[in-house]
């Protein structure tokens, strides 16, 4: 995904510097891009997401109506969260674009920040502008944990593929957390 509002492909196997497909259909900047097996999920400036199914050959396109910075799939693939700059998380029916949840708290008004689910999307985590990581719960929408960080941005975070462990993002430096007692692990200084 691009500034130029494009989606580019490559077939690695060849070692071909050319893309074997161009995704153009973005009005603006591919700011989040996630791929599944046949999928590739991308959010946009434009303020909208847009989904290739590869094996259909189709686009699924849902308008947010806010610039999007971070975009995941469920892990059980039947759900997408997106991000936006109006400080809201949205869960959306991946087949229908329905609107399941919506989820606030956190400040996200400037900066690119990621979203998350749990290993078991029992929760939906976000980075946030004012130096903290919330989690809320999936179904019921309320906020779960709100971890301090620090005083600055944290722009990125990410669960461990296996462990129940967070890495977070902020001023420089990469912090990994503990899920189960929600402590930071080692020397954060």
């Amino acid at each position: 995904g691009s500034i130029d509002s494009t989606v580019r492909c490559w077939d690695c196997r060849s070692r071909r510097p050319d893309p074997i497909q161009v995704l153009d259909e973005a009005k603006d900047g591919i700011s989040s891009l996630k791929l599944s097996n046949h999928e590739i999920l991308t959010g946009s400036v434009d303020g909208r997401v847009r989904r290739y199914d590869l094996r259909a050959g189709q686009l699924f396109s849902d308008y947010i109506g806010s610039p999007i910075t971070s975009v995941c799939f469920s892990k059980d693939g039947q759900c997408v969260l997106v991000a936006s700059l109006d400080s809201t998380l949205r869960l959306l029916d991946k087949e229908t674009g329905e609107l399941l949840g919506e989820y606030k708290g956190h400040r996200s008004t400037t900066y690119r920040l990621d979203c998350v689910l749990s290993d078991r999307d029992t929760h939906v985590g976000s980075a946030s502008e004012d130096g903290h990581v919330y989690f809320w719960d999936l179904v019921e929408g309320s906020l779960a944990a709100n971890l301090e960080v620090g005083n600055s941005v944290v722009q990125s975070l990410s669960f461990h593929p296996t462990l129940p462990c967070l890495l977070v993002a902020t001023k420089g430096q990469v912090q990994l957390w503990r899920e189960d007692t929600f402590q930071p692990e080692g020397d954060t200084g």
